[in-house]
């Protein structure tokens, strides 16, 4: 009677003690790894004293790809989505991180980080990542947008065919480290003109005959220091952005 008693007794008693066991092994088996869930990112190194990185997310090296000054990696598709993800100096025996994400990124989605500013005074913490997802324009036209990511360089506005390209119709002149909100643009070939807005009639750069296609958008962006003429040249270049939600407006 007193062994039946005692057997009772410790099931009794430890029964709260089997549930927190089952709870932490079912808890162990799940995983609080985020997966990739068709995102992409592509990646513009514009930061002059950086050198070449590396991408980290959550600690785990992506490739050996390296990003260099003024190469575009182009969209590839997250493995993870877990932050935080980290560009880590890829020349340096002890490896840096001079710029890391922590927020979590959208599934389904396209982003395209923009390394900006400096490493050697840390302005580099203040680079843009650009969701690039967006609504689909109407037929025969296209979405255009303009960013400035010329350092130490004035407000700068863009011209379509002389045409002043007003994105927001109250702040005209693109300061550095902004991206304007996409512009509706009619299919064709433009010749786009960059100047300093103050300074309206003087043009900084062209970019020639630039074909713009039908339910395309694209990014405008500016890079180098306007005034040199060396490596870290003023200068601009043209994104095409791969839009993934078909609904038009």
């Amino acid at each position: 009677m007193m062994t039946n008693r005692y057997k009772k007794g410790f099931l009794l008693l430890t029964a709260p003690v089997w549930i927190l066991v089952l709870c932490f092994i079912a808890s162990c088996g799940k995983s609080t790894n985020i997966t990739g869930a068709n995102t992409q990112l592509q990646i513009i190194n514009l930061s002059s004293d950086l050198g070449p990185v590396n991408l980290y997310i959550n600690s785990v090296k992506q490739s050996l790809t390296t990003y260099t000054y003024t190469n575009n990696s182009g969209y590839f598709f997250l493995n993870s989505l877990t932050p935080p993800i980290q560009f880590r100096t890829a020349n340096a025996a002890a490896a840096n991180i001079p710029y890391q994400i922590d927020t979590v990124l959208r599934s389904n989605s396209k982003y395209t980080l923009f390394i900006t500013g400096y490493a050697k005074d840390t302005t580099i913490k203040n680079s843009v990542l650009s969701l690039d997802t967006a609504t689909l324009p109407a037929i025969g036209r296209a979405k255009v947008r303009f960013a400035n990511f010329s350092p130490s360089s004035p407000d700068l506005d863009i011209k379509a065919n002389d045409t002043l390209m007003v994105f927001e119709p109250k702040k005209l002149g693109r300061k550095f480290n902004t991206i304007s909100p996409y512009l509706s643009l009619p299919t064709g070939n433009y010749n786009f003109t960059i100047n300093a807005h103050n300074t309206p009639t003087k043009v900084e750069i062209t970019l020639k005959s630039v074909t713009i296609q039908d339910g395309r958008a694209y990014t405008i962006y500016t890079q180098g220091i306007v005034g040199r003429t060396d490596s870290v040249a003023f200068g601009a270049a043209v994104l095409t952005n791969n839009l993934l939600i078909k609904a038009t407006q």
